[in-house]
């Protein structure tokens, strides 16, 4: 189904094994106190959130490109995970600040598998714990069950939780859509969609799941508007044009899905990196 390609993997999702891997069995805690407003602590604070700015937009199928990526996101996931751990064992951070922490090192971990993955739960679990009524740390929890493990009923309740304790952030509506969309409930999907739109009218990806769950259900017409939309709020997504060349194609319009398809190719080519767009 092509819901299931649905975009909603953060960026470490493709190199999430290899870091988790690589970093997890050879990060070294430093117990020693910090001072919670000192340069240091804050310093690793930006390092352990660092990891969330990299990603793989505009990179293309040029091999070389790919891997010097993926070296970079690794080696900085390695840095990040490092600094997370020394801020949490350091016992500088309370409370929020800790359970931030905690959920920054759980979505460092939670692409592993095995104890790795259960190290990223043990962390959600933790900062839930720590702060009860923060919508985000459900929301994160959620999504890790989602994307990881594709355990959909705990993912299903965590966003639950979420909306209610936060019901005005149009993210956790597109996350529990796509849960939704797993469990083949896609009225219910559509309609946590249209109330992500109805919050965040420029918010590009509830428009892009929304036509996923239209194309998934044979409404080419819709998805296509959809993907209009999409295609005008992020004009250099070269997803979007891809899915729309998929709805073109499947209502029968072959001239416009080679012309989409040509166009996601340009935006994926080398000459259209980050740094050039």
């Amino acid at each position: 189904m092509l819901l299931r390609s649905l975009s909603l993997l953060p960026a470490l999702a493709a190199l999430g094994l290899s870091i988790a891997a690589m970093t997890a069995g050879r990060v070294v805690a430093d117990s020693t106190r910090i001072s919670p407003d000192s340069a240091l602590a804050k310093e690793l604070r930006q390092t352990c959130r660092s990891i969330s700015e990299l990603s793989f937009a505009g990179a293309s199928a040029d091999a070389q490109e790919i891997m010097a990526r993926a070296q970079e996101i690794i080696a900085r996931g390695d840095r990040a995970l490092a600094a997370c751990t020394r801020l949490i064992d350091s016992g500088s951070l309370t409370g929020g600040d800790l359970a931030g922490a905690l959920l920054d090192r759980g979505d460092i971990l939670a692409p592993g598998t095995g104890d790795t993955y259960a190290r990223a739960l043990a962390d959600y679990d933790r900062a839930i714990a720590l702060a009860p009524t923060a919508a985000i740390t459900f929301s994160k929890r959620g999504k890790a069950h989602l994307l990881y493990m594709r355990n959909l009923q705990q993912a299903l309740r965590d966003l639950d939780t979420a909306i209610r304790l936060d019901p005005s952030q149009a993210d956790f509506f597109v996350t529990r859509a796509s849960v939704q969309a797993w469990l083949k409930q896609p009225d219910k999907a559509l309609a946590d969609l249209d109330r992500a739109i109805a919050l965040a009218p420029t918010f590009e990806k509830a428009r892009s799941v929304r036509g996923l769950t239209h194309l998934d259900q044979g409404n080419f017409a819709k998805a296509i508007a959809d993907f209009d939309e999409a295609i005008r709020l992020a004009p250099n997504s070269d997803e979007n044009y891809s899915f729309r060349a998929a709805a073109k194609r499947a209502a029968g319009d072959q001239d416009g899905a080679r012309a989409d398809e040509t166009k996601a190719r340009e935006l994926s080519s080398p000459s259209n990196t980050p740094a050039q767009r």
